[in-house]
């Protein structure tokens, strides 16, 4: 599965290491752009698979991708 994070996100880099960490064959890069028009500047935001995930800090994001990536996304 595809992951995209935006460059704009703060704490990309974090989300980044802990994901790659967790799930070693994961499809994931950091993107000047993902398309989700300004949405990354005011949260954690990232695009699994085309689907827009947002949340409200780091952990919440990784706990988020890796639901997703599961299958059992809230």
């Amino acid at each position: 599965m595809k992951v995209r994070l935006c460059d704009k996100n703060k704490g990309k880099n974090r989300v980044l290491r802990e994901l790659l960490d967790n799930i070693p064959d994961i499809d994931l890069k950091i993107k000047k752009c993902i398309d989700m028009c300004g949405d990354c500047s005011k949260s954690m935001i990232a695009k699994v698979c085309d689907e827009k995930i947002v949340a409200k800090n780091r952990e919440d994001l990784v706990t988020k991708i890796t639901r997703r990536l599961k299958g059992r996304l809230d």
